[in-house]
């Protein structure tokens, strides 16, 4: 068994031959990106339902000529409400298809009884 090291200076006890220094690794490696203007879009789940993106968008470019004039006016308040809302209403659209989108689920909600689909109590 190792001997164990006391110290006066340092209130810890440690086994002298279980010390190994650690090697620090990166949580992250950030690459850097080159971007050409606009936006950069990437998919990560079902789509929106096209006419609630369309909406959306339409609504963000009738809130963007509402406040280009005046920014502080109640009718741009009332634009991006709108805006916001139903972004909103696409986002609950998106977690609906997220629910129905697993194949594993739909074939089993038609077939029970599959090897796949059944469960076992302990």
């Amino acid at each position: 068994m190792a001997s164990m090291v006391a110290s006066l200076s340092t209130p810890a006890t440690f086994a002298a031959a279980d010390v190994v220094p650690r090697r620090k690794v990166p949580g992250r490696v950030w690459f850097p990106v080159a971007r050409r203007g606009g936006f950069a879009v990437r998919s990560s789940g079902p789509a929106t339902p096209p006419g609630i993106s369309d909406k959306v968008s339409d609504s963000i470019k009738k809130a963007e000529e509402t406040c280009a004039d005046e920014k502080v006016s109640g009718d741009c308040a009332v634009a991006w409400d709108e805006v916001e809302e139903l972004s909103a209403a696409a986002s609950h659209a998106r977690d609906k298809l997220k629910e129905n989108s697993d194949p594993l689920e739909n074939y089993c909600k038609e077939n029970p009884e599959a090897d796949e689909c059944r469960t076992y109590d302990n």
